[in-house]
């Protein structure tokens, strides 16, 4: 359905040429123009009803975004009303059988989602590159989930094979404070098989928005703090890295209850063994270990620990400590903060150029840190030893994850409960040694689909050996 509308502005209501498709309402400046001026997606949530503002006018509304409009007559309001509500009720309806099992189909965030009909969305509540991520009930058992479609997932192998590695990783590993799997589901058929839906534990929100959107006192933080390092002991002692920890990959409820997520980039290191060959671009820049910059390719669990101490300070002082533009700059900023090295302190950087450009840099001491975070209402002097103690420049005298979690800042939050470690190393040898084609990694995916529902081996058997 199309035709002209008037749209409700900020200040004034503008005539607009408006088309309705299967999911989504978009507006354009006038008839035949192909460059829309905006959209609303239609999704199973939407809702369509009439208001007073104007005559003839009503609003759509999908999550937190309303269109309001008003047509030139009652019948053509009339005529877009039904048509849009045609829409939202065919999405509702949408349902299929597939290996016996009854599918519902419904609109999020522009993905059409093919899910089990025991979930019934709740919300959108993310997008981007990675794909749509909503909120759903499990009508089996009341619990609230996460669901994230990764459409496309095989057409990028390099992201195929992160993403069969966190779904490896995550289905072995248990803890509080770790993002916790629930399902995943079984693709139509062998053929179809192109997107991956992962379930699992719906958390309200993440540490960026936390830090820059809410207040925090210094018991947020010291509980923050503490619940990272207990999952970090967790996954360093099943011998993995996370690698890419960052605000945005620390999740938390409305109890303050942490889960670190976001195992895509993880490697397994062999304790056993010195530091591996390594790929260096890892890790968002603003929390790069010096390490990893410097020698690029070998590295230990102290890259998560350095990673943990920019979060502490981005919490304490509301804005990244090291947001460098490029990688030089990187290492400048951190030498403002912690003060140059000596000679003695670059013993682990093997390039002779890199460790030339380190101690060429101008002098300056360390920074004062109760003035530098002189804006903190409640400043903890705890919090800033152990801030200091993580951000050592070489690794090997940096603070410990076992030791940092015995500082006297974690004493008041200390639990037992969480400081556990993994009854096992993680498996993934044979994820690791496979050849990179689509076929490979559809079976390794779904070797782990088979876990929650074994009735997929059958599909397994259909792929070659």
């Amino acid at each position: 359905m199309e035709g002209y509308l008037n749209k409700k502005g900020v200040l004034t209501w503008k005539k607009r040429w408006f088309v309705l498709s299967s999911n989504k309402i978009a507006y354009f400046s006038k008839e035949g123009d192909t460059n829309t001026r905006g959209e609303l997606a239609l999704e199973e949530s939407s809702k369509v009803s009439s208001i007073n503002s104007r005559p003839n006018s009503f609003q759509v509304i999908t999550g937190n975004r309303a269109l309001v409009v008003s047509a030139d007559t009652e019948e053509k309001k009339l005529e877009w009303v039904g048509a849009i509500k045609k829409i939202l009720s065919d999405m509702k309806q949408r349902v299929y059988s597939v290996q016996g099992r009854t599918i519902r189909v419904f609109q999020a965030a522009g993905a059409e989602f093919h899910l089990d009909s025991k979930y019934s969305m709740i919300k959108p509540i993310g997008h981007g590159a990675y794909g749509v991520v909503i909120s759903a009930m499990n009508e089996e058992t009341g619990e609230k989930v996460a669901i994230k479609k990764i459409t496309d997932a095989f057409n990028d192998l390099v992201d195929a094979k992160r993403i069969a590695r966190e779904i490896r990783l995550l289905r072995q590993f248990s803890h509080e404070n770790i993002i916790g799997l629930k399902d995943l589901l079984v693709p139509p058929s062998a053929e179809k098989f192109e997107d991956v839906y992962i379930i699992s534990d719906l958390m309200v929100t993440d540490l960026h928005r936390v830090i820059y959107h809410q207040p925090l006192t210094d018991e947020h933080i010291q509980y923050i703090t503490y619940q990272m390092l207990c999952g970090l002991k967790y996954i360093h002692s099943a011998s993995v890295l996370h690698r890419d920890l960052k605000p945005s990959n620390i999740l938390l409820n409305a109890s303050c209850d942490v889960k670190l997520c976001d195992f895509g980039l993880s490697r397994a290191v062999d304790p056993e063994e010195e530091p591996g060959d390594l790929t260096e671009y890892i890790v968002t820049r603003w929390y790069r270990a010096p390490e990893i910059i410097l020698a690029a390719q070998c590295y230990t669990k102290a890259i998560d620990v350095w990673a943990v101490g920019c979060i502490l300070g981005e919490m304490l002082g509301r804005k990244p400590l090291f947001p460098g533009k490029d990688y030089l700059e990187q290492l400048r900023l951190i030498c403002r903060f912690i003060g140059n090295p000596c000679e003695e302190d670059l013993d682990f950087v093997h390039k002779p150029r890199a460790k030339q450009f380190m101690l060429s840099l101008p002098v300056v001491p360390p920074v004062n840190l109760q003035e530098h975070f002189s804006s903190c209402t409640d400043l903890n002097l705890d919090a800033l030893d152990l801030l200091q103690k993580m951000l050592v420049l070489n690794p090997k005298n940096r603070i410990t994850v076992d030791d940092a979690l015995q500082h006297p800042y974690m004493i008041p939050v200390h639990d037992p409960a969480l400081e556990i470690v993994a009854d096992s190393t993680v498996t993934w040898e044979d994820l690791e040694q496979v050849e990179l084609l689509k076929v490979n990694m559809q079976k390794k995916i779904l070797e782990e689909i088979v876990y929650f529902h074994p009735e997929a081996h059958l599909l397994l058997e259909t792929f070659p050996a």
